[in-house]
């Protein structure tokens, strides 16, 4: 895909950019940047979901799912290693991403088709929410919801602008910071 918009080069950025992008520096940071004021509060609401309701594995089989749909190699190379970190193996990785059913426990599974409802058909629908209901609070199906956009949105975000991966994927680095 050809070039869409110019990065804002650190060179170039004000003290305040400047701060933000030392909390996470990579190319989605210097994207949000060519916005007013959106760059510190959409990485804040990133950072937020890893002291969420959800464990860092549940979070992260969400995030690699929205990637596999939205075909977001950004969040699968971001999130890969956070997902094995996490304790899943790359085998249920492989599962998660292909949407095999069959081989996932019921929880597994039920978050699954409810992420791939949201993001396919743009809500989840009554089945899909009270399979999940089984195994999830209605204040974690709300953050798997939340999740589930976030993640969707920053890869609309960057699919759309047609910004370039990361020579060296970003680690998340002092992400949380953002939050103070």
């Amino acid at each position: 895909m050809s070039v869409r918009v110019t990065l804002t080069e650190v060179s170039d950025m004000s003290p305040e950019e400047l701060a933000v992008y030392e909390k996470f520096q990579s190319n989605l940071t210097r994207a949000l940047l060519l916005t007013r004021g959106s760059a510190a509060p959409h990485l804040a609401l990133g950072a937020s979901f890893t002291v969420g309701l959800l464990s860092d594995l549940v979070r992260e089989v969400i995030v690699l799912r929205v990637a596999k749909l939205r075909e977001s190699e950004f969040e699968r190379r971001l999130h890969y290693p956070l997902a094995l970190k996490a304790g899943l193996s790359e085998e249920e990785i492989a599962v998660i991403e292909e949407g095999d059913f069959a081989r996932m426990e019921d929880d597994r599974a039920a978050l699954v088709h409810y992420v791939d409802e949201c993001i396919l058909r743009h809500r989840a629908g009554e089945a899909a929410f009270r399979a999940l209901n089984r195994h999830y609070t209605q204040n974690e199906i709300a953050e798997v919801t939340h999740l589930t956009g976030h993640c969707a949105m920053t890869a609309m975000y960057l699919d759309s602008l047609a910004i370039p991966l990361d020579e060296d994927i970003a680690s998340w680095g002092r992400l949380t910071e953002i939050q103070d």
